[in-house]
Parts: C-alpha cells; sequence; structure tokens
C-alpha cells in the first residue's frame, strides 16, 4: 500500500490546540524582563470554549466519494482528487439538524446515507443526482431506550432495500425503504448477551455489523457476542462469543464470503485484537488470530476498525483475501489471508496518536483514513 494523497494535518485534541498558545504566552509573559511572569497569571486569556474535532465514522458514497462524521457533529464529504490535483477534494460541510456527535455514518445507496442523531433519531442525507449536494430527506425516530446508533449496514432481502442500524442499547433496528426513498422501522431485535459482558463496564454497543449470505447479517456488540440474524425477520441464527477469555468487546466486523474478521482490544501481550472466522458450517469457527502491535510492551492495544476485501488475480490466479486495520498506535495494517492465517503485509503511519476510522472503496483501489488529517491510500 502506498501513500496517495494527504490533507495538512487539523490540530483537534485539546493537549494539541493548547500547546501553540502556551508557548506564545509564555513568551510573552517573560520578554519584559526577571520577575515580571510571577507577577501575572497562569492563564490570563479567559477560555470560552473548545471543540474535538476528531474524525469518528467514515464510509464511502458511491464511487469515488466518501463523507466524514465527527465528534462535533460536522460531516465532511469528499472525492478523490482528479489529474493535477492534491488531498480530497472537500464537496460539502454540514452538521447533524440535534449537533450531538456523530457515532454512526453508513451508506444507504449511491445517492444517499444515514447518520446518527442522538439517543432516538436517524438522519437520512440524499442528494438528487452525482454531483449535487446532500439534503436531509428524512429523521426517523425510534424509542429513546434504545439509545443512539453506533452502526448501520444496507442490505438487499425479499427484493426489497433494507437498512439495519446497531445500537447502545445492544438492539439491532430494521428499517424497511418505502416507495417514496423514506424508511420505515420494522422490527426491533435484542442481541443483548444473557452472559455478562466482555468487558468491565457492562457496555452493549452494538459497534459491528456485516451482510452475509445476502438475506443475512451478523452484528457484533462490546459485549462480546456474534449474533447471525435473518432480514427483515429478525431471527436469531446463532450466538457465539468470539473469544471466551475477552476482556473487552468487539469493535468492528467485516465479512467476504465465508470468511469474518472481528476487530478488537487485546489486554496485555498474551492477547489478540485480530480474529478470524470460518462460516462455512453456518456457525463461527476460530481459523486464527493476531496482536497487531509495534509496541507489544504496552498494557492494552485497541483495533478500531477492519476491513476485508478480494482482490482479483493476476494473469488466471485465484483472488487474495486482503485484511485492513487500523490501530490505536496512529497505523494502517495491511495483509493477506492465505490456508486461513493472517499474514502482515505492510504497515503505514497515519496519525502521531490515536486509531483512525477507515473504510476501503467500494472497487477496493482506494483506501480513505481520517484521525486529524483526512488520507487516501492507493490499494495496489
Amino acid at each position: 500500500m502506498r501513500i496517495f494523497v494527504e490533507t495538512p494535518r487539523v490540530l483537534g485534541s485539546r493537549l494539541r490546540s493548547a500547546l501553540p498558545a502556551a508557548v506564545v504566552l509564555a513568551f510573552v509573559l517573560a520578554a519584559p524582563g526577571p520577575g515580571f511572569a510571577d507577577q501575572r497569571s497562569a492563564q490570563s486569556v479567559k477560555p470560552a470554549g473548545v471543540t474535538f474535532n476528531l474524525a469518528q465514522v467514515l464510509d464511502w458514497i458511491g464511487e469515488g466519494v466518501f463523507a466524514v462524521g465527527r465528534w462535533d457533529g460536522t460531516i465532511s464529504v469528499f472525492r478523490v482528487p482528479g489529474p493535477n490535483e492534491f488531498g480530497p477534494m472537500i464537496l460539502q460541510a454540514m452538521s447533524t439538524p440535534s449537533g450531538r456527535g456523530i457515532e454512526m455514518l453508513a451508506v444507504a445507496d449511491d445517492l444517499s446515507f444515514f447518520t446518527s442523531d442522538g439517543p432516538n433519531r436517524l438522519t437520512l442525507w440524499r442528494r438528487k443526482g452525482a454531483g449535487a449536494p446532500f439534503e436531509v430527506a428524512a429523521s426517523p425516530s425510534y424509542d429513546t431506550a434504545i439509545g443512539v446508533a453506533n452502526s448501520g449496514l444496507a442490505l438487499k432481502a425479499n427484493g426489497s432495500d433494507y437498512f439495519v442500524s446497531g445500537h447502545e442499547g445492544g438492539r439491532v433496528l430494521i428499517w424497511r425503504r418505502e416507495p417514496d426513498g423514506n424508511y420505515q422501522l420494522t422490527n426491533t431485535v435484542d442481541v443483548r448477551s444473557p452472559d455478562k459482558p466482555s468487558n468491565p463496564w457492562m457496555l452493549r454497543n452494538v459497534r459491528g455489523l456485516a451482510a452475509w449470505r445476502g438475506d443475512r447479517l451478523i452484528s457484533g456488540s462490546e459485549d462480546g457476542d456474534l449474533v447471525a440474524i435473518s432480514v427483515p425477520d429478525g431471527r436469531e441464527l446463532f450466538r457465539h462469543r468470539y473469544n471466551a477469555a475477552a476482556q473487552r468487546g468487539i469493535n468492528a466486523l467485516s465479512i467476504v464470503g465465508e470468511k469474518l474478521a472481528v476487530a478488537n482490544c487485546a489486554v496485555e501481550q498474551a492477547d489478540k485484537n485480530i480474529w478470524l472466522f470460518d462460516l462455512t458450517n453456518d456457525r463461527p469457527k476460530l481459523v486464527d488470530a493476531e496482536n497487531l502491535a509495534l509496541d507489544t510492551g504496552r498494557a492494552q492495544i485497541f483495533n478500531f476498525d477492519v476491513d476485508l476485501i478480494s482482490v482479483p488475480g493476476k494473469a488466471g490466479a485465484l483472488p487474495t483475501l486482503t485484511f485492513f486495520s487500523s490501530t490505536e498506535e496512529g497505523l494502517i495494517w495491511e495483509g493477506r489471508i492465505y490456508d486461513d492465517q493472517l499474514t502482515v503485509t505492510g504497515v503505514t503511519r497515519v496519525s502521531p496518536e490515536g486509531g483512525a476510522v477507515m473504510a476501503v472503496a467500494p472497487r477496493g483501489d482506494f483506501v480513505a483514513a481520517a484521525a486529524y488529517a483526512i488520507r487516501l491510500f492507493k490499494t495496489d
């Protein structure tokens, strides 16, 4: 994987945004002479507010266009650059109607996408055609007890289009697209584990949703359970704890064919933060797991995201299954899956600290990653 384009870094953390002001202030206070700084307050400029403009979610909206949702409730839509252009090209900037931070952004079709919008509402964004701006098309609501949406997935079943959303309360909502283009809630599925969650905070957020065999999906929750669901009836097909000894839950899922990749946080050196399962026999069979980490002495290493793609073989060779993951060391990992073995083939730094959100383009030719900067990578 080689770096293709990059925008200038946007400094978003409180620490980083405060450093330049602190340096300037120290210089000004010290300039008049000895003892002057001692007579002044260490913070003579009164703070009025702060924003944490770090990307939280990202998805591709058709070919060549992707959207980034942030903790401060803003959304930016980009396209890939053309000849003689540098960096992802900004198309539009907007914010959620409620102004709440965005925890879910997921494509519905080539002209629309959903975002979370507080604890009891989604927002559907739609454009009239390629190149047109996205506008709020609908704001479907649901029971507040279900909580904010953490994940989303579009799929077809029984000849209809559906959008599925996973929520902090451990529920999965199934929405059917109506003839007018709006979505109607048709089913609410409780995927909460009957067992103790695999995290000390009793979290049940459904962070991962992945389509499987057309009219099925698999959800992954912070309580540690993988749950297969049929659409649209919401029937549970299997339930499986991804790791019986896990101390953290599931952060993301990806499926290609009968291979399922799970991203999580590894606690201590013996743990793993990417797991590979085979679904051929209608249940997850663990075939491999690895810990994606450079500093193996850390107490824990988060793997925030994972994407599987099938890369066509050259000169008649079989397709190769490739994975990408984003970890809290500020790294994007690339690897191949050979004979059910996860093999790392490359690693790229995308942020000086913290993990990036990422997504592979529909054709598999680009990887978009967003932390402080918005970056594009070519996959070939």
